[in-house]
């Protein structure tokens, strides 16, 4: 009787355990199905979010977006590096939906693009820990 108990205490344990997800599955999952439902997104302040992908290799939740109308503009956007940094910087830092991945120490990476230009790059960059808990 005690061994039947123990064999199905472990059995629920096992069972249990194969029904969570991994924080790697969760990301890719996350970012599957908000591609799936939300994007792209309607465009505020001349950007959208074209899609959303979670890069296992090197834990990187990567968001591709593109600007439109006078934002569409490289020289603009070269002028204003540091401001889109610290922006992105400040919006990870306080996007409490993205606690799980900051606190498992994710990065964050951007890929904007110019909406008239398809495949034309605006702005890269790559927001790691050190960034975002300053």
């Amino acid at each position: 009787m005690k061994v039947m108990a123990i064999v199905s205490s472990f059995l629920v344990v096992v069972v249990m355990g194969s029904c969570h997800e991994s924080l790697e599955d969760r990301a890719e999952r996350e970012a599957r199905d908000y591609t799936r439902k939300f994007c792209p997104t309607p465009v505020i302040n001349f950007s959208r979010t074209d899609s959303i992908v979670f890069e296992r290799q090197t834990h990187t939740y990567h968001y591709y977006c593109s600007l439109t109308d006078k934002m569409d503009n490289k020289v603009i956007v070269d002028k204003n590096k540091e401001n889109i940094h610290a922006g992105l910087i400040a919006g990870i830092a306080q996007n409490t939906g993205l606690k799980v991945y900051k606190q498992a120490g994710y990065n964050f990476a951007y890929t904007i693009y110019s909406a008239s230009k398809p495949g034309v790059v605006l702005y890269s960059v790559n927001i790691t820990p050190k960034d975002y808990y300053k």
